[in-house]
């Protein structure tokens, strides 16, 4: 069976821990006139495909259900829009419709059409996995990121979401088709129309791609398609390691502005993990010190067991710029709370920068901050790094 990516799991289980909300999404089921509204407006505005007309059409649908296990009957439809080539699937708690626009029949063979059906088809397979907890926890997420008094960070965790699900139905057409190569054909052929493709030739592009890029997916409701191809390519010859590296694939590093539920408590954490080992000498505990660590953990005492370690430096490294410039600021605030520390603090801080990498943003912003040039910038930070220096070498250091 294709398992569901780590993030729709943790998503779950995140949700499932909401009793109220959780209970009233279960109960809350597509009531029969909704559903009958539904295949009303279906009728109207495409054109249903019966299998005495499109016998090989539903052979290859049936196919696919077999090699899922899916067992709802199934309709096929070709809707009237010519919104591109595309194709999606509706389906109850008793059937199921797949509506296909634009040429898809004229454009795929048959096995590229086992492709189709499959991934449609793992729609189905997910959403129906755990007696359903994929599918409440996609209503959840969507209906909370549609609100527009919801924070940002809901819309962002219902994108990825969105992505890991379209992934997973691409592992399920793989799974119905067997073979990589016509896997990535259809799929790139359904989003550009070309009767004729190479999906090695496209696996070179995609790497290359990659190559070039820092940031994950910009995808709203699938991934670019050279992420997907990637992602396949992976499942085949790297399957222990596939779900960890498609999700470094789609998340890329953390983006301050970006931030999805999990991101958000992976920045609070370190955050409060920096902070810790900001103010783990005893000489940097001043009264205004601590004052302005309880503005930002009015809840919560330090962890005096913080250092600075491998695991710690690469949580700083797995993220963005514009992340790396916050933590940053995060140390110049504790640098400049206390003017009789003023010094010797900046010191101290130059130094955990330059332990974790971020040298090059503390003294962009330390000279944006205190209006110094390059060449005040130098004696200022020596004169820093001295002040330091005498209370590490004095008795006030009785660091640890």
């Amino acid at each position: 069976m294709i398992k569901p990516f780590p993030f729709h799991s943790d998503l779950k289980d995140y949700f499932k821990k909401q009793d109220k909300t959780w209970s009233w999404f279960a109960e809350e089921k597509v009531k029969i006139e909704q559903q009958e509204a539904f295949k009303t407006d279906l009728l109207k505005n495409s054109y249903r495909i019966d299998p005495e007309t499109e016998p090989k059409v539903y052979e290859i649908l049936k196919t696919a259900k077999d090699k899922l296990g899916i067992i709802v009957p199934i309709t096929i439809y070709q809707s009237q829009s010519m919104d591109g080539n595309n194709a999606g699937v509706v389906f109850f708690e008793n059937e199921a419709h797949i509506i296909l626009s634009g040429t898809i029949l004229k454009l795929l063979n048959e096995d590229e059409l086992l492709v189709l059906f499959g991934h449609e088809l793992s729609h189905i397979l997910l959403f129906n996995l755990e007696n359903g907890d994929y599918e409440i926890t996609n209503r959840i997420i969507n209906t909370i990121a549609s609100d527009s008094n919801s924070e940002l960070f809901y819309y962002e965790t219902a994108r990825l979401y969105q992505l890991y699900t379209e992934l997973y139905c691409d592992l399920g057409a793989l799974k119905v088709s067997g073979s990589l190569e016509t896997t990535i054909q259809t799929l790139i052929k359904l989003n550009t129309g070309l009767e004729k493709v190479s999906a090695e030739s496209y696996l070179k592009q995609a790497n290359e791609i990659l190559e070039r890029i820092e940031k994950g997916s910009d995808g709203e409701t699938h991934p670019e398609n050279f992420i997907r191809a990637k992602s396949l390519e992976i499942f085949e010859k790297d399957n222990a390691n596939y779900y960890s590296k498609t999700e470094k694939i789609i998340s890329g590093k953390i983006d301050l502005h970006q931030l999805n539920l999990f991101s958000k408590k992976v920045v609070f954490d370190t955050t409060k993990e920096l902070i810790s080992i900001i103010l783990k000498p005893k000489w940097a505990q001043s009264e205004y010190c601590t004052a302005l660590y309880k503005q930002y953990f009015s809840n919560s005492d330090r962890n005096t067991a913080s250092f600075i370690d491998e695991v710690f430096k690469l949580k700083i490294a797995d993220s963005k710029k514009n992340l790396k410039e916050y933590y940053a600021y995060v140390m110049l605030d504790f640098g400049l709370c206390d003017p009789d520390l003023k010094d010797a603090f900046v010191g101290h801080i130059l130094d955990i920068s330059e332990q974790l990498g971020l040298e090059d943003e503390m003294k962009a912003i330390l000279k944006k901050e205190l209006n110094l040039t390059e060449k005040t910038y130098k004696a200022f930070a020596q004169n820093c790094t001295s002040t330091l220096n005498k209370i590490l070498e004095s008795d006030l250091e009785n660091t640890y």
